[in-house]
């Protein structure tokens, strides 16, 4: 009489298992990989953005000075692909004055970071997202100060 063991005739089976499974989670660990790549690239879009609207809230630097703050952002984290940038500032309050150093007080500026996504992404899998463009915005108030005027003239009482 035959004692039965318990792993007797199922050698292959974990091997098949393994090759029904491992596609389906390759592409699993890929496709959260591009998400958190794009998770991270849009953060830094974002807070390029602020940068340039901090820039263009102070007053003293031009719309380009601007551009180029968010461009040396991306660049310093990494982003090398800033060529491929896509970066609007936006006088939100009063069109005409668009250059920060023109803006009157308290004027709303809006700086817009939009980069393609496939100068970023990781995987070349186009089938994990189907995301074109990553965008960055920022809302400023312009601090700009105001000249005031003093009268030097002493009080007549």
């Amino acid at each position: 009489m035959r004692t039965p063991t318990k792993h007797q005739g199922r050698g292959g089976v974990a091997a098949v298992e393994l090759a029904v499974i491992l596609p389906v989670l390759v592409l699993f660990i890929v496709g959260v990989w591009e998400v958190g790549r794009m998770v991270e690239v849009q953060q830094l879009l974002t807070n390029a953005a602020r940068e340039g609207g901090r820039q263009a809230s102070i007053g003293n630097v031009d719309t380009q000075g601007v551009k180029d703050a968010v461009k040396r952002y991306l660049k310093q984290n990494g982003l090398t692909t800033v060529t491929d940038s896509d970066i609007t500032v936006t006088n939100l309050t009063d069109g005409s004055r668009a250059d920060p150093t023109q803006a009157n007080q308290l004027d709303r500026f809006e700086v817009v970071v939009t980069i393609p996504f496939s100068s970023v992404r990781w995987a070349v899998l186009n089938q994990v997202t189907t995301t074109k463009n990553l965008v960055g915005s920022a809302d400023w108030f312009s601090m700009r100060d105001i000249p005031i005027t003093v009268n030097n003239d002493p009080p007549l009482n």
